[in-house]
């Protein structure tokens, strides 16, 4: 008789690193994670970038909200709105070139009155310390604003929770998309690079 053996599950944590090797506030996290269930947020798709990886990983981890990784920004958008049209309220996560890619169907979201919250990573706000975020920086706040997609720059952690309860309120109010822009002194350690 063969003994049966137990298997392990995987064990999964967050290191205050993330996936992406960069240092996060843990407070900024815990705040995002409070606020999209303050919000009633129960979906969540993201596109992985370094700036947002701390949230999504505590997604992730925590299990509390859908939480779904694409290959795409427009194709996570869509999955967004998607969700909106089965009672869910969502929220897509990713740095600000998605945006840029994604104008034509956050524009269809417009028209069908299926928003989304954005949370959007390396945009033209404070702290962007590299060239190659150049191209990513431009596009984000010009297709909100060419949308007229209301939108909020954080610039405190204290702010993380209420801006996403008022965002989900405008969403709500409105059937529009929200863009909610992070800069990294809000979600990295002071003087962290990358």
């Amino acid at each position: 008789m063969s003994k049966s053996q137990k298997v392990k599950e995987p064990q999964i944590t967050i290191a205050a690193t993330g996936k992406a090797g960069v240092r996060y506030r843990q407070e900024a996290l815990e705040a995002f994670h409070d606020g999209f269930k303050r919000a009633g947020i129960d979906f969540a798709v993201f596109l992985p970038d370094s700036m947002l990886d701390g949230v999504e990983q505590l997604l992730i981890e925590r299990g509390e909200i859908e939480t779904y990784q694409c290959s795409r920004e427009d194709e996570g958008i869509a999955m967004a709105m998607g969700a909106f049209l089965v009672g869910k309220r969502s929220v897509a996560l990713m740095e600000g070139s998605g945006i840029g890619l994604s104008a034509l169907i956050l524009a269809r979201g417009i028209v069908q009155k299926t928003p989304t919250m954005l949370i959007i990573g390396h945009n033209s706000a404070l702290g962007e310390r590299y060239d190659y975020h150049g191209a990513t920086r431009l596009v984000a706040e010009p297709v909100l604003r060419a949308l007229d997609i209301p939108h909020h720059v954080l610039f405190d952690l204290c702010d993380i929770r209420k801006v996403i309860v008022e965002a989900q309120a405008t969403i709500d109010g409105q059937r529009l998309p929200f863009g909610i822009l992070v800069p990294s002194h809000v979600i990295r350690e002071v003087g962290e690079r990358g």
